[in-house]
C-alpha cells in the first residue's frame, strides 16, 4: 500500500488538512482512532482516550478500507500516541520506512502558536483546572531540570490566563524536540508552506501532488 505521510511542527495545521483530504482520498486518522490529539494534553476536556484494544480495532478498520484503495494519507505520530496512558501504534504506521511519500507542512511561528492557543485554551475554570492538572501529572514522568522549570512557569502563566506565552514556552521546551527529531530523519517529497488560514488552498496543492503520484508522474 502506498502511504502518503504528513509531517510538520505541532500546531501547523496537519490534522485540519488531513481531515479535509478525507473528501478526496482514503485517510487513516490515528488521532481520531485514539480519540486524542496526541500528547499528554491530547485528551483534554471533552475527549476520552480509547484503550489499546479499542484503538487498534478502530485503526484496523481504517487500514482495511485504505488497503482496498491501495493507498492512504496519514499524519505521522511516531511509535506511540497519548499522554497519561500511551497507545502503541502498529509498525505499518510507526516505521518511517513504510511511508512512500513524505509531505512536510510548514507555517510561520506566529501562526503555529496561535493555533496551539486556539486548541488548548480552556473555556471555563473547570477546564483550566484540568489543563493545570495535566501539566502537574506530566512533571512526574520527566527528569530534566530545565523542562521541569518550564512546566512550573507555564502553570503560572496559565493561572494568570496568559495562554499565548504559555503556548510559546511549551512549544519551545516540550514539543519542539520531538518533531525536530523526526524531521531530521526525513527527506520531504513535497513542502507546503501555510501562510494564511485558507487551508483549502493548501489542501488542493497536496491533492494535486497525490493524484500525480498515483498516476505515476
Amino acid at each position: 500500500m502506498i502511504i502518503f505521510g504528513l509531517f510538520g511542527k505541532t500546531g501547523c495545521g496537519k490534522t485540519e488538512i488531513l481531515r479535509k483530504l478525507k473528501k478526496y482520498h482514503p485517510v487513516i486518522d490515528i488521532e481520531e482512532c485514539a480519540n486524542t490529539r496526541g500528547s499528554v494534553l491530547g485528551n483534554l476536556y471533552h475527549l476520552k482516550q480509547r484503550n489499546q484494544e479499542e484503538f487498534e480495532k478502530e485503526l484496523y478498520k481504517q487500514i482495511k478500507e485504505a488497503e482496498k484503495r491501495g493507498y492512504c494519507i496519514v499524519e505521522y505520530e511516531g511509535r506511540f500516541i497519548g499522554g497519561v496512558k500511551r497507545l502503541k501504534i502498529p509498525e505499518l504506521l510507526a516505521n518511517l520506512g513504510n511511508y512512500t511519500y513524505k509531505i512536510l507542512i510548514e507555517c510561520p511561528y506566529e501562526c503555529q502558536i496561535k493555533r496551539l492557543v486556539r486548541q488548548y485554551t480552556p473555556k471555563n475554570e473547570k477546564e483550566k483546572r484540568i489543563l493545570i492538572s495535566r501539566f502537574k501529572l506530566l512533571k512526574k514522568s520527566l527528569k530534566k531540570e530545565e523542562i521541569l522549570k518550564a512546566i512550573d512557569e507555564a502553570i503560572k502563566l496559565i493561572e494568570n490566563d496568559d495562554y499565548y506565552n504559555a503556548a510559546m514556552l511549551i512549544e519551545e521546551k516540550l514539543y519542539r524536540f520531538h518533531y525536530l527529531r523526526t524531521l531530521k530523519k526525513i527527506q520531504p517529497d513535497l513542502v507546503v508552506y501555510i501562510e494564511d488560514n485558507n487551508l483549502d488552498k493548501y489542501v488542493k496543492i497536496i491533492d494535486d501532488f497525490i493524484k500525480s503520484k498515483l498516476l505515476g508522474r
